[in-house]
């Protein structure tokens, strides 16, 4: 398992969020991901590097998984432990969209 982090955009809708560290205290490649927003879908990807960009796929297809309005998925992604971070950026319909990830096994 690992710590819950909150990536957020700051910003207008259909912003990217900055890149966030998702670290683990053992390997884990389970994600439960938590759109905690009653009102707007965010789309989060996890990445095992840094240097990604995530975008609407309105008009082409993206590296994104869509989370609707106030909803939870347990996804599976690139491997998180004390050997190696993952990272996540989130793209909202909204402003100021958020989510919450922790990682884990068995979730």
């Amino acid at each position: 398992m690992g710590k819950t982090v909150k990536v957020s955009v700051t910003g207008a809708a259909n912003t990217q969020s900055n890149v966030f560290t998702i670290t683990a205290d053992s390997p884990s490649n389970q994600y439960f991901v938590s759109n905690a927003d009653i009102n707007n879908a965010v789309y989060v990807w996890i990445s095992s590097t840094s240097a990604f960009n995530v975008a609407l796929p309105d008009t082409a297809p993206g590296y994104v998984i869509p989370l609707p309005p106030y909803a939870y998925k347990v996804i599976t992604g690139p491997q998180v432990g004390p050997g190696g971070n993952v990272y996540a950026r989130v793209i909202g319909d909204a402003a100021n969209a958020s989510v919450y990830i922790t990682p884990g096994e068995g979730l």
